[in-house]
């Protein structure tokens, strides 16, 4: 029996040399800001569009694979391996095509905290019970202006309020600063503050 040694013969390790470029999304995808989905292990984001192409991926190497010689035994390892990669996508595209999303969510209130040491805001988010499925619960951004306002652009339109609120918090505390006085390091936002 022959063992094939280093790097340059091994066909599995060159899959494994960067699993988060060859992320499989193996623990499936989460509702992200806005229309997009995102994979918990590499942080790659995609729209439903993306998450049909990553399907057709999956669905494309199993199509690949019928093209082997018959008869072969690993060939038909491989396909029914296949085969079980494209039933797992389908499930995670089936699954977040059917989330209801709440488009009119409205938050109950916002906590914005600063953060001194990551030169950073993060947001909570707050709705009332029960809570709406595929909403935004929480955000981080620099405590830079021009990333702030960047969050306007978004589609979600509660991460554009979080944006107008963390922009709020962020220039109260700049000319509290500019005064010399102390600024807070917390704001709550109520709904009727929105």
């Amino acid at each position: 029996m022959r063992v094939a040694q280093g790097w340059e013969r091994s066909t599995i390790l060159v899959h494994m040399a960067d699993l988060i470029e060859n992320c499989l999304h193996s623990e499936g995808l989460m509702i992200s800001a806005g229309s997009e989905y995102r994979c918990p292990v590499c942080e790659e984001s995609m729209d439903l569009d993306g998450v049909g192409r990553w399907v057709q991926d999956a669905e494309r190497s199993r199509d690949e694979a019928y093209s082997m010689v018959e008869g072969d035994g690993f060939g038909e390892i491989v396909r029914e391996e296949l085969q079980r990669e494209v039933y797992r996508r389908r499930r995670v595209m089936y699954e977040l095509e059917n989330v209801p999303r709440v488009v009119t969510a409205r938050p109950e209130m916002i906590l914005v905290i600063h953060d001194a040491v990551e030169a950073s805001y993060g947001c909570r988010i707050f709705y009332k019970e029960p809570r709406p499925a595929g909403v935004v619960e929480q955000v981080s951004v620099g405590a830079v202006l021009d990333r702030i306002l960047e969050l306007r652009s978004d589609p979600d339109p509660v991460v554009r309020l979080i944006s107008e609120k963390i922009e709020e918090f962020h220039v109260f505390r700049s000319k509290l600063s500019e005064d010399g006085e102390p600024a807070p390091e917390r704001r709550v936002f109520y709904a009727n503050e929105f």
